[in-house]
């Protein structure tokens, strides 16, 4: 009765290879979750493993959610026998039994050989450790998973599945006039009367949620995807929901947008924008590349090193007022082809990705003592150390806190003190955009920010990033070589002292 969407879940969708839910919250999807796994545990036999973010949120969420389903239930009560574990992380339900894990725990994922996998708030998974989970279902002839979770911004996590699924809405008819409708708040919220109405602009009248279907906007594809908002939840409270979207603050609008819309949300400001882009390649005048570089003035050079891709490179002339402009932009195969654009354009300072694979990074390191260094993100925020560049000297190596870095490469870019050629690279623009500013908060309630990937890549980004990074790297080596030189001052600067004319022969 609260939720009459999620009949086709249990009806239809539960015995589909994959699946994905892309959701708002309390939409009843988490409890669909459980019994989803319970079910093919029981009845089937089969292994289950429902992944949480943090294994705290699997001791919170079997504490508050797991044991009171079976416990509500004389059915699954009389299907739990003293033998079978029953502990907060492993539940003996029947012929099967399901495992929770964190996805922080690499070790905890691989120890389970499942048949089923449910992955619950999808976006807030350590994405690292997901390859990991799903590869522990390839070995069954089951196979089965379902991706559930809150979206955070387009194209990425639950959005970029639900984005490549058939997209399944809620389609409504109005009893009224007869028109079918997907439910959206401009359209259907009247926010005057603070109820559901009919999107025709001559009908107008109060819509009933409940009668809806569903229906795919890509029938041909081969996975079921849901969008569940807390509009098609016929007993969600429609004045909250109407309160939340008058709020201004960014913050505020991606929560709306998040967890009442079940929609993902990237701010205007968020990211960088075509027309920064655009501004920032019209103040060079419209310049082309250059195929190497003999001036006097600084030169630094930033690698993004990827898994499966070519090196992205971004090698930058410094010009006079805190300005630079790109010498060239793209990509080489190989470390070795990094070498010959190091002597090409003279390339004072480089900054390399240390991962992935770091010997390789380090070697070429190196190779040029004095003038590269490996460059990793720092994610901690040290409320004691106000660093944002942090330098292991012996190692040459070093830290540079993530989100704070990005900022200052973006901003670069919207200040125009970053030249960008006309001749950019194919996917250059894309990847630059692929990077998205959010804001969340964590389990204590602290609000956080954070940048996350829309798209396929993001090279091109990161390497603009240690591009930035060398150039501070250079300040901080001439620095730090500045200090360490030995003065020589004559003695009589000290003391009185008068030299003797011995070697004044006139």
């Amino acid at each position: 009765e609260r939720f009459p969407f999620q009949k086709e879940l249990y009806n239809e969708a539960y015995n589909d290879q994959e699946a994905v839910v892309m959701k708002s919250t309390q939409v009843g999807v988490s409890a669909f979750g459980v019994r989803w796994a319970l079910y093919h545990a029981d009845i089937r036999g089969m292994t289950g493993l429902y992944v949480f973010p943090t294994a705290r949120d699997v001791w919170d969420f079997s504490t508050a959610r797991i044991n009171p389903v079976i416990d509500a239930s004389p059915y699954l009560r009389s299907r739990q026998h003293p033998a079978d574990p029953d502990n907060k992380g492993m539940k003996g339900i029947g012929r099967g039994l399901v495992y929770f894990r964190g996805s922080e725990s690499k070790r905890g994922l691989d120890s389970v050989d499942a048949d089923h996998i449910v992955f619950d708030e999808y976006d807030t998974l350590v994405t690292a450790n997901i390859p990991d989970a799903e590869r522990r279902v390839t070995g069954s002839k089951y196979g089965l998973i379902r991706r559930v979770g809150v979206p955070t911004v387009p194209d990425y996590g639950i959005a970029g599945l639900y984005g490549a699924s058939d997209q399944r809405v809620w389609r409504v008819k109005c009893g009224a006039c007869g028109k079918w409708q997907d439910i959206d708040f401009e359209k259907n919220v009247d926010i005057e009367r603070g109820i559901r109405v009919c999107a025709g602009v001559d009908c107008r009248k109060p819509l009933d949620v409940a009668k809806g279907e569903w229906v795919a906007n890509y029938p041909d594809r081969d996975v079921r995807g849901y969008h569940i908002t807390r509009l098609i939840a016929p007993t969600a409270s429609l004045t909250t929901i109407i309160a939340a979207s008058k709020k201004r603050a960014m913050y505020e609008q991606q929560v709306f947008h998040n967890k009442d819309l079940g929609l993902p949300f990237a701010p205007a400001e968020g990211r960088l924008s075509r027309e920064a882009l655009a501004a920032a390649q019209s103040i060079g005048g419209g310049y082309t590349m250059q195929p190497g570089y003999h001036g006097e003035n600084l030169v630094t050079m930033g690698v993004d090193v990827a898994s499966a891709r070519d090196l992205n490179v971004r090698i930058s002339e410094h010009l006079t007022d805190h300005k630079k402009r790109a010498l060239w932009i793209g990509t080489v195969g190989s470390f070795d082809h990094l070498g010959l654009l190091m002597e090409r354009y003279q390339v004072g300072m480089a900054a390399i990705d240390h991962l992935p694979d770091g010997r390789l990074s380090r070697a070429f390191a190196e190779k040029f003592p004095g003038r590269a260094y490996l460059v990793s993100y720092d994610g901690t925020q040290n409320p004691t150390d106000s660093r944002v560049l942090k330098v292991d000297e012996e190692m040459r190596h070093a830290r540079v806190r993530r989100t704070e870095a990005i900022d200052a490469m973006a901003e670069m870019i919207r200040s125009q003190t970053n030249q960008l050629p006309a001749d950019l690279p194919e996917g250059y623009i894309e990847q630059m955009q692929a990077l998205v500013r959010v804001q969340e908060e964590d389990a204590l309630g602290r609000r956080t920010v954070s940048y996350k990937r829309m798209g396929s890549a993001d090279d091109y980004a990161h390497a603009e990033v240690y591009d930035l990074v060398a150039t501070e790297l250079w300040y901080y080596r001439t620095g730090v070589a500045e200090a360490q030189r030995d003065v020589y001052k004559p003695l009589e600067d000290f003391m009185e002292f008068e030299r003797s004319n011995l070697a004044n022969y006139g």
